[in-house]
C-alpha cells in the first residue's frame, strides 16, 4: 500500500489514474511563503510540513479533486472538492479568506488553520496544529466539530479511496447500517484477512485485500455509518464469480446470511 505521505496519496490515485502526477499543479514556492506569512499574522501558526507540501504539490489544482481556481468570482461560484466537497481547499481562495481575516482583526479557533473555505459565506475546514504537526481534520457547525479525520494525509487518503471505489471499482452493496453491524463488518473483514488500512481511524473504516479484489469502506464509522462493499471490474460480477478466491465467496455468503445486512 501507498505510504503516509502527500506522494503516497499521488501514487494511489496514480494505480488507478496513471496521468494524475503530470495532470496536477502545485503552488510555488513564493505563493506558499506569502500564504505561509498571512497565517502567521492572523493566527501565529507555521504551516504543517504535511499541509506545505499538499500546498507544493496540489496547491492550485488537482483534477478530480479540486476546483479550477481560474474561474472568477470566487465569492460567488459554488466549487465542488473531493477533499471537503463545498469548501475549496486551493491556495487562491485560501490566501483572499486570510486576508478577509486580518482586515476584520478575526482568527480561527485557537490552533487550527483553515484548509477549505466556500466563498463569502465562509463555510470553513480546519486542520488542528500542535506546534508545527497537522492533526485532525474538522468543520464547525454552530458549536460543535464534526471531525473528519485524525491527519491531514489520512484525511486525503480517505477521501482518494472513496474516489477510487466511485469512480474506478464495481460498487456490490451500499447502504446505511447501525454502530453494532458495522462493527461486526469491520470484525470479519479482519477475521477474512483483509488488511485495515493505514488511514482508517475511529471516523472511518477502511479495510482491503492487497489487490483491491475487495474493499470495504464504513464512513461516519462511529455515529451514523454508511458502508460500501466494492471491489476490481471485471467482466461478469466478481462477488458472484465462482472464480474469484475463496475469500470473497465466505466474505459475500456471510453477508447473505447476516441479518444485520438484510438490505444487500
Amino acid at each position: 500500500m501507498c505510504d503516509r505521505s502527500i506522494d503516497g496519496f499521488i501514487q494511489l490515485i496514480a494505480r488507478y489514474r496513471p496521468d494524475f502526477p503530470e495532470i496536477i499543479q502545485g503552488a510555488s514556492i513564493a505563493q506558499i511563503d506569502a500564504f505561509a506569512e498571512l497565517v502567521y499574522q492572523v493566527s501565529a501558526l507555521t504551516l504543517p510540513l504535511d499541509y506545505y507540501n499538499f500546498l507544493l504539490k496540489m496547491g492550485v489544482s488537482a483534477p478530480g479533486f479540486v476546483v479550477d481556481t481560474s474561474q472568477p468570482g470566487w465569492g460567488e461560484r459554488v466549487p465542488w472538492c473531493a477533499f471537503m466537497e463545498d469548501a475549496s481547499p486551493d491556495i487562491e481562495s485560501l490566501y483572499q479568506y486570510y486576508t478577509y481575516l486580518l482586515e476584520d482583526r478575526e482568527s480561527p479557533p485557537s490552533q487550527c488553520l483553515a484548509v477549505g473555505v466556500f466563498g463569502m459565506d465562509c463555510e470553513e475546514f480546519f486542520l488542528e496544529c500542535y506546534q508545527g504537526v497537522a492533526g485532525r481534520v474538522f468543520t464547525q457547525i454552530s458549536d460543535s466539530k464534526v471531525f473528519w479525520a485524525e491527519s491531514w494525509v489520512g484525511h486525503l487518503h480517505k477521501r482518494g479511496l472513496r474516489y477510487i471505489i466511485t469512480n474506478h471499482l464495481h460498487i456490490k452493496a451500499y447502504s446505511s447500517i447501525t454502530c453494532q453491524a458495522a462493527s461486526q463488518l469491520a470484525e470479519l473483514a479482519r477475521s477474512y484477512g483483509l488488511n485495515v488500512l493505514w488511514f482508517s481511524d475511529a471516523f472511518d473504516f477502511c479495510a482491503a485485500s492487497l489487490d483491491f479484489e475487495i474493499v470495504l469502506y464504513i464512513s461516519k464509522y462511529a455515529t451514523s455509518p454508511w458502508f460500501y462493499l466494492a471491489g476490481k471490474k471485471q467482466p461478469r460480477s466478481w462477488i458472484f464469480d465462482r472464480r474469484t478466491s475463496p475469500v470473497v465467496d465466505d466474505f459475500w455468503q456471510f453477508l447473505k446470511r447476516s441479518e444485520a445486512f438484510g438490505k444487500i
